[in-house]
């Protein structure tokens, strides 16, 4: 007999139960998972006393490098869960720049428990590992002999057994030696690189594989950072406010980085040279869409530039980008499609991906140097290809790969040269992000995996103060982060994965009785979902016919229709209040303008010239508010009639990056004012009789993936969770 004790946690309405990973309040649980219960779990037992970053570090993460910005993720969960903000505190007090204290009351339960336990005793006979199969062989065989009566039939048997023994042995240790070389990549050292207090976005690793440069972001301010990978030490080497960093590559001898650069009012990029010693940025080209590559003497360079339909392999000098020559160019369907490209050790052949012609899927091509004659490598294709690396001998290549093009989690691949098995060299549940792989000279990958949280709130009438969670999400389904809305009737319709397909789920407001509604093939995409005021027709964007359309269905996700047929890429519906006409951007002309037609797909009508994104209809029927932009007038949002013309007011997005706003704009119910999401995180007012935005106080900390007012306007769900990245470095352990 034993006796056992269940330890509880107890401070203000709060029971914390370690043994079973639970927070519970007024008997029902609440949800806190992961790192953040561990975090709780260690300020509650330091109570009273101040834990610095480096203690926390060290008791949640220990023996693990991480970046600063996970605890103030997982410090903004535990507020969440224990309904507090950091600005009025009850529970956990923020001492600035030093650490955080837990200060309220905690009273500490050791509950007995009595288990009675028989002891039972076990005899294990244990076998040598070494043994080979084929000495059991030769004791099977000897024990068949030993019953024989015959001396000479034994000794013709036993002879005979040797010799095949014998001879099976050697074939064996032959195939055993052939066998036993390593695979490449088969065995993988995975170790962290902390950035410095940011999120990374961007990662390359240099030739010599002792140092990286990253992009982050602190903030709203973007940021490049020289990092040495031995001492896991950083320095800053750039920073702006109005551009982002893309692109990043070193030069072959390691002193300087090639970056994409563009401004974020601006769609253009251009390709500039920075030494990492210090020094200016030198411009090189214009018009690059993707990182580069170099030549083996590193006196060229190799890079895609995209233009409406087509795309292009382009080669320079590398010193100062002239002498461009087109390599070899692509229209869609088949045009390249990698976010990256990589130029042969032999220097014979660039190596990227491309989209095939008669499905959804990419496949690598090798294309010729001197002449731009094509070919395939391996016969595997893939959903997605990001970026591409060459192994230094040239034996096969390193990618970042989807399985669907819907699928949200990437994984990387080895793909043997000239020929092989392609295989994965991941098989986790972690994300590594599709467009950032960068391999060093002496074989180490450099990339970013990710991670994002998913959850569905309410919050009455907007109040911050009163918000409650619906649905905690799952990292593989990623509930609300691609569509959610409300019914007349006060449910929540919101998107799902279901495999690597999205579909449309239904729940009602308190989160219970959840069920799906739509479903296509296994690569097919619902999202952006609307439903119409008389609570007929559920309108949203799929891909199910090769491209996305707006498509219509019946309340309960029966009888699907397409609306709009194939004339270019329609996105972002938008119903009217009379459930009779539905907005919708189509990129059917080159850009992306507004167009409207009535719920049935019929009387299909321009509204807008300009490039045009995110439509809303106001409450009233009589306005809508789009994001518009044109080459002289950065993005903006515009308010038009709803029978189209030119913009009756116009106003500014705020000082910060303006990505990201195009699906989550929406007037508010009174339709006095619009609010949006920030590009990092936040919610905007626009009051229709402001000049300029407001933050919304209370969601300053909050990073926004979807939202919307109930019907009557009582409501705003939204759709939040963190997005966490970090760099990895991979090392192949041969």
């Amino acid at each position: 007999m034993t006796v056992q004790t269940h330890l509880t946690y107890e401070f203000d309405d709060f029971q914390l139960e370690p043994d079973d990973r639970r927070l519970v309040r007024y008997g029902k649980v609440i949800p806190l998972h992961g790192k953040a219960f561990e975090m709780l779990l260690v300020l509650i037992r330091n109570r009273g006393r101040l834990l610095t970053k480096d203690e926390l570090f060290a008791l949640v993460w220990p023996d693990q490098i991480v970046e600063e910005s996970n605890l103030t993720v997982n410090m903004s969960t535990i507020r969440r869960a224990l309904g507090e903000r950091a600005s009025h505190p009850r529970y956990i007090t923020t001492v600035s720049g030093r650490g955080y204290r837990f200060t309220a009351d905690v009273h500490q339960f050791d509950e007995s428990l009595t288990v009675e336990r028989e002891t039972f005793a076990r005899v294990t006979v244990e076998q040598e590992e070494t043994e080979s199969p084929l000495v059991s062989f030769a004791a099977q065989i000897a024990r068949a002999v030993e019953r024989l009566n015959s001396p000479l039939l034994i000794l013709l048997i036993t002879c005979s057994a040797v010799l095949a023994i014998a001879g099976l042995s050697v074939w064996t240790r032959t195939l055993n030696h052939t066998s036993a070389a390593p695979l490449p990549w088969a065995r993988v050292a995975i170790s962290r690189f902390a950035t410095q207090g940011g999120v990374p976005f961007r990662v390359a690793i240099s030739p010599d594989g002792k140092s990286v440069v990253y992009r982050q972001r602190i903030g709203d301010k973007e940021s490049l950072w020289l990092g040495q990978i031995e001492s896991n030490s950083s320095v800053l080497i750039a920073e702006q406010s109005d551009r982002s960093y893309n692109g990043l590559t070193f030069s072959p001898d390691g002193q300087s980085v090639y970056l994409t650069e563009g401004l974020f009012a601006d769609s253009a990029t251009k390709l500039v040279r920075m030494p990492i010693v210090g020094g200016i940025m030198s411009e090189l080209l214009s018009h690059v869409d993707s990182a580069v590559t170099f030549s083996p003497d590193g006196k060229q360079l190799a890079f895609l530039r995209r233009d409406g339909e087509e795309t292009s392999i382009i080669i320079a000098d590398s010193r100062d980008g002239k002498n461009e020559r087109t390599l070899v160019t692509r229209k869609r369907p088949e045009t390249f499609s990698s976010s990256g490209l990589s130029w042969s050790p032999d220097g014979l052949s660039i190596a990227v991906a491309a989209n095939k012609a008669n499905d959804r899927r990419s496949e690598i091509l090798a294309v010729a140097v001197a002449d731009g004659d094509i070919r395939k490598i391996s016969g595997q294709d893939w959903g997605a290809v990001g970026n591409l690396a060459w192994q230094a001998d040239g034996s096969g290549l390193l990618l970042t790969a989807r399985n669907s093009q819907t699928a949200r989690r990437s994984e990387i691949w080895f793909v043997p040269y000239p020929a092989g098995e392609p295989r994965k060299i991941t098989n986790d549940l972690n994300q590594y992000l599709i467009d950032t792989l960068s391999l060093s000279s002496n074989g180490i990958l450099a990339v970013l995996q990710g991670h994002m949280e998913s959850e569905i709130w309410q919050a009455p009438d907007g109040d911050p103060q009163r918000t409650r969670l619906v649905l905690q999400g799952i990292a593989p389904r990623y509930e609300g982060v691609d569509g959610l809305t409300w019914t007349p009737e006060g449910h929540l319709l919101y998107s799902a994965y279901v495999g690597d397909a999205i579909a449309i789920w239904e729940m009602n407001s308190d989160g219970s009785n959840r069920r799906q509604l739509t479903s296509g093939n296994s690569d097919s995409i619902d999202r952006q979902i609307n439903v119409t005021r008389d609570n007929r027709y559920i309108v949203f964007q799929s891909n199910r016919s090769g491209r996305f359309e707006i498509w219509r269905a019946n309340r309960d996700g029966s009888a699907p229709k397409q609306l709009t047929q194939n004339n270019g890429n329609n996105s972002q519906p938008s119903v009217s209040p009379d459930s009779k006409w539905i907005l919708y951007v189509s990129d059917r002309l080159g850009t992306s303008t507004l167009w409207r037609m009535s719920i049935d797909g019929e009387h299909s009508t321009q509204l807008t010239l300009n490039f045009s994104t995110g439509p809303q209809v106001s409450p009233d029927g009589k306005q809508i508010a789009y994001l518009e932009s044109s080459h002289s007038v950065p993005l903006h949002i515009a308010i038009i009639p709803f029978t189209g013309g030119e913009p009756e007011k116009v106003f500014p997005l705020p000082q910060r990056p303006p990505t990201n706003l195009a699906k989550q704009m929406r007037w508010t119910p009174d339709g006095t004012a619009l609010i949006y999401k920030d590009s990092i995180q936040g919610l905007w007012r626009q009051r229709l009789d402001e000049k300029g935005p407001q933050p919304i106080k209370g969601f300053e900390d909050v990073q926004v993936h979807q939202l919307g007012w109930s019907f009557d306007g009582s409501g705003l769900a939204y759709t939040r969770g963190a997005n966490m990245q970090e760099i990895i470095l991979l090392q192949n352990l041969k």
